[in-house]
């Protein structure tokens, strides 16, 4: 499990759930919770819940293989361990929300777009690297060209890249996409590194795939950071059309709801400043320091600060978002403010 900065046990929070496989494959799976970590750290993607399965090499062939194609596939135990055990336990003590997200490479390529295919109503997207899609009675470029005619409340979302194994499925579910899918809530899109090696396309894939499928959510809090953008009351308006596109909500950046207060105040209007850090503090309790930064636009403004203060000081007492030494210099900060 791996948790955003902003995660803590009590948090009313939930953060999309991203489940990586093949964790056993050190090199490309750290470079995929890296890619995830840069892309969250510049606002790109919202912070998520990371669940990684590791996979031991003997039996990733038989856990990924259906009975259809072999009578001692286990793909559908896999498949509802990963529904029935991983997904619940994501939610129940991990705060994971409604929105997921499957990545996974070769043989968990074939899994995940299986799966993309016959559970599409339970996943938001997924991203296939290496993957291949024909095996004994099962062509997956005929089951992800049934889902055209299929209706969905919200976008899915599928990447897949293949390099230079796999060219002749690569060019059939290519052909797919092409001249089969026009459903507007399916975004599908393919990518091929002619001269990629079969490991290699994680690190080519990955940083695309997740930029794309995160470009509207960055896109629609990008509206609320705006500085020709003054009505703080557009921010319902904005998460419905983060719903709209996702199907579940995704929280705007501490950074974005940061920078909005922050931009009032440097405009001297308090007022305004001190909303904004409200809104970030109900949706970042554990954040202490925007308390500290209503104080400080209350203390701008002549306004009574007592209440924040007590607010600053619970806050800072629950909060795991800072290490000791931290909690020490904003308590340092919060009494040189208030002299």
């Amino acid at each position: 499990m791996t948790v955003p900065i902003e995660w803590q046990k009590g948090t009313k929070n939930n953060f999309p759930l991203i489940i990586v496989f093949d964790r056993q494959n050190k090199r490309s799976h750290n470079y995929i919770i890296n890619t995830i970590d840069y892309l969250t750290s510049t606002e790109q993607m919202p912070s998520s819940i990371i669940m990684s399965v590791e996979s031991e090499q003997r039996y990733r062939y038989i856990e990924t293989q259906y009975k259809i194609s072999d009578k001692k596939g286990l793909a559908s135990e896999n498949e509802k361990f990963i529904f029935d055990e991983l997904i619940p336990l994501a939610e129940k003590d991990y705060h994971a929300s409604a929105f997921r997200l499957l990545i996974g490479h070769s043989r968990y390529g074939y899994f995940t777009t299986s799966l993309f295919s016959s559970r599409i109503n339970d996943l938001n997207g997924v991203i296939s690297m290496s993957p291949f899609f024909i095996q004994e009675n099962v062509d997956l470029t005929d089951s992800i060209s049934k889902l055209n005619d299929l209706n969905y409340k919200s976008k899915k979302y599928y990447r897949f890249a293949i390099g230079n194994d796999f060219p002749d499925d690569f060019n059939k579910m290519d052909s797919v996409i092409k001249n089969n899918i026009n459903n507007p809530k399916l975004d599908i899109k393919s990518y091929r590194f002619n001269e990629a090696h079969h490991d290699t396309t994680p690190g080519l894939l990955i940083s695309n795939a997740l930029y794309e499928i995160f470009e509207n959510w960055y896109s629609i809090q990008s509206k609320y950071s705006s500085v020709k953008q003054d009505d703080l009351s557009i921010k319902p308006s904005l998460e419905k059309e983060i719903i709209s596109n996702y199907g579940t909500n995704l929280n705007f950046s501490l950074g974005i709801l940061n920078g909005k207060g922050w931009h009032f105040y440097n405009e001297k209007h308090y007022d305004k400043a001190i909303q904004a850090w409200q809104i970030l503090m109900d949706t970042y309790p554990n954040f202490s320091e925007g308390y500290l930064n209503i104080i400080n636009a209350q203390i701008k403004s002549k306004k009574n600060y007592l209440k924040t203060s007590e607010n600053f000081k619970k806050s800072l007492s629950d909060s795991e978002f800072y290490t000791e030494k931290q909690k020490k210099e904003l308590e340092i900060e919060f009494e040189e403010m208030i002299k």
